[in-house]
C-alpha cells in the first residue's frame, strides 16, 4: 500500500508525525515512503496536498457526470417515500396520495402520522439499511416533507444544495445552491399527485402556517429545551405547547407510547430546583472542593519532591545566568563569545522548563479557589434563565448539558414522570467528578 491509503487530505503528516512520537514507523511500499528518512516529512506533506487535488478531481468528475445525467432526465441517485430505483412504487404511492388527501381534506399532520401508526404502515426508512434510527414509525414532521416534495407532482430539482464539511468541527453542513444553478425538469412517469390534489394541498399548507400557536422557532429559549429525552423512545421532549412539554414522537404523530405532558415550570422547579439548592449549596461546593482536592493530591505526589526543589534550582539558575551575561559583557579568555551564548540559552531553557511546571504544582489550590466563583456563576445563570431571560437561558443550558448530561424521563404508570439524569458537579471546571441522581416530577 502507499501513504494515500492512511489518510487523503493535509492531515497526513501530522499523522505521521504523531505515529513517529508514538514509536510507530509508517512504510509505503508502492510510494517508497519511510518515517524514519530526514525527508519523509516533505514527501508526507507533497503526498497529503496531492491527495486533497486528487480529491477535488473526482468531486468534480462525479459532479460533472451527474450533471450529464440530470440534463437527459436520468435517474442521479437519492432516496424518496413512494420511489424505488428512480421509479414509482405503487404500495407507496397509495399512501402518498392517501396522504395529500387527508391533508387536503382538513386532517393535520399529527393525525395523518397517528392513523399510519396504527395500521402499522412502514414508515420512510424503515426498509433502508440502517444501524441505528432516532425514532421508529412515522411522524407530523415527515408528513410536512412529503406534503412539499415537488417530485410527487413529477417535477425534478437537482443540484439543489451541496454538503460540506467543517474543518474544525468534522461536521457536514447543507448549503443551498443559487436557484440559477439547479437543474429542473418535469417527468410526467414520475408523478404520483394530480395537480389538482397538489395545488388544494399547497393551498392549505399556506392557510396552517398563517392560523394558529406554532411551537417556537430558531434557537430554544428554555432552560431545559434540547436536553430532555423521553426513556421509552429516545425523542427528545419538545414543547407541546405555550406551556408544556411532551415526546415528540407522540406528539407528531403517536410513534411512542408516552402520551404524559409536565408544565414547563413545574419540569424546571423538579429538576433545577435541587441544583440551586442542594447541588451548589455552599455545603455541598465545600464538599466538592475537598473532594478535588484528594485527587489533586494523589495525582501530584508523584511531582512532590520536584516541586520542593524546584524554587531553589530557580534561584540558582537565575544567578548562573546572570554571571554567564557578565562575562559575556566584560569578556572571557577561557571561552569564546558563542560558546557562552550557547551555555546562557540552555540555563533559560531549562529554567522556563522548571517555570512551566509551577502552574501545575499549584493547581489544586487554583482549582479550590475557581469553584465556588464558578458555581456561584452558574447559579445567577439560571436563576436568570428561570426568570425568562432567553440569553441567560442559552448560556445556562451550555453548563446544563455538562452538569446534568442527558436527563431522560421515565412514564412511571399513567399520570406520573421520573427525571434520571447524571450529576457531574466537576463539570463546572470541565476537570473530574461523576454521581448520581433523579427525581419524581
Amino acid at each position: 500500500m502507499d501513504t494515500t491509503r492512511l489518510c487523503r487530505s493535509g492531515e497526513l503528516q501530522p499523522l505521521v508525525e504523531r505515529l513517529r512520537y508514538q514509536g510507530v514507523q509508517v512504510i509505503g511500499v508502492q510510494d517508497q515512503f519511510d518515517s524514519s528518512t530526514s525527508f519523509s516529512d516533505l514527501q508526507a506533506s507533497m503526498s497529503g496536498a496531492m491527495s486533497i487535488e486528487f480529491r477535488r478531481m473526482i468531486k468534480a468528475r462525479t459532479h460533472a457526470a451527474l450533471e450529464t445525467r440530470a440534463k437527459d432526465k436520468r435517474a442521479t441517485g437519492g432516496k424518496a417515500y413512494g420511489f424505488n430505483n428512480g421509479k414509482v412504487d405503487r404500495g407507496e404511492a397509495f399512501i402518498v396520495r392517501e396522504i395529500f388527501g387527508k391533508f387536503a381534506d382538513g386532517a393535520s399532520c399529527r393525525a395523518i402520522a397517528s392513523e399510519l401508526n396504527g395500521r402499522r404502515i412502514p414508515s420512510p426508512g424503515s426498509t433502508w439499511n440502517r444501524t441505528q434510527r432516532r425514532v421508529s414509525g412515522w411522524m407530523g414532521s415527515g408528513i410536512r416533507v412529503i406534503l412539499r416534495n415537488e417530485r410527487y407532482r413529477g417535477v425534478v430539482h437537482w443540484n439543489m444544495c451541496e454538503w460540506n464539511k467543517d474543518p474544525d468541527t468534522g461536521k457536514r453542513k447543507r448549503i443551498q445552491r443559487p436557484r440559477s444553478e439547479w437543474i429542473t425538469y418535469l417527468d410526467e412517469s414520475l408523478r404520483i399527485v394530480p395537480e389538482e390534489l397538489w395545488l388544494r394541498a399547497q393551498a392549505r399548507i399556506k392557510r396552517v402556517a398563517e392560523d394558529g400557536w406554532a411551537a417556537p422557532k430558531g434557537k430554544p429559549k428554555y432552560l431545559l429545551s434540547g436536553l430532555l429525552r423521553c426513556a421509552e423512545c429516545g425523542a427528545h421532549y419538545i414543547i407541546a405547547n405555550r406551556h408544556e412539554y411532551q415526546c415528540s414522537s407522540f406528539h407528531d404523530g403517536g410513534g411512542c407510547e408516552n402520551g404524559i405532558r409536565v408544565r414547563r415550570d413545574s419540569l424546571e422547579q423538579s429538576i433545577l430546583g435541587p441544583v440551586r439548592h442542594e447541588i451548589l449549596s455552599p455545603a455541598r461546593v465545600d464538599l466538592m472542593a475537598k473532594e478535588m482536592q484528594a485527587y489533586y493530591a494523589e495525582r501530584l505526589r508523584a511531582m512532590r519532591t520536584r516541586v520542593t526543589e524546584t524554587p531553589r534550582e530557580l534561584q540558582e539558575l537565575g544567578a548562573r545566568i546572570e554571571r554567564l551575561r557578565e562575562r559575556l559583557k566584560k569578556g572571557d579568555p577561557d571561552m569564546p563569545p558563542d560558546e557562552i551564548q550557547a551555555a546562557i540559552d540552555r540555563a533559560e531553557t531549562k529554567r522556563r522548563e522548571l517555570q512551566a511546571q509551577q502552574p501545575e504544582a499549584q493547581q489544586s489550590a487554583k482549582v479550590l479557589s475557581i469553584l465556588p466563583k464558578a458555581a456561584e456563576m452558574f447559579r445567577r445563570q439560571v436563576e436568570l434563565g428561570l426568570d425568562g431571560d432567553p440569553r441567560a437561558a442559552l448560556k445556562a443550558r451550555v453548563f446544563l448539558r455538562e452538569f446534568l448530561g442527558r436527563i431522560n424521563l421515565k412514564r412511571e404508570g399513567n399520570d406520573q414522570l421520573w427525571a434520571e439524569y447524571g450529576v457531574q458537579p466537576a463539570a463546572l471546571l470541565r476537570v473530574v467528578g461523576n454521581s448520581g441522581s433523579g427525581g419524581r416530577i
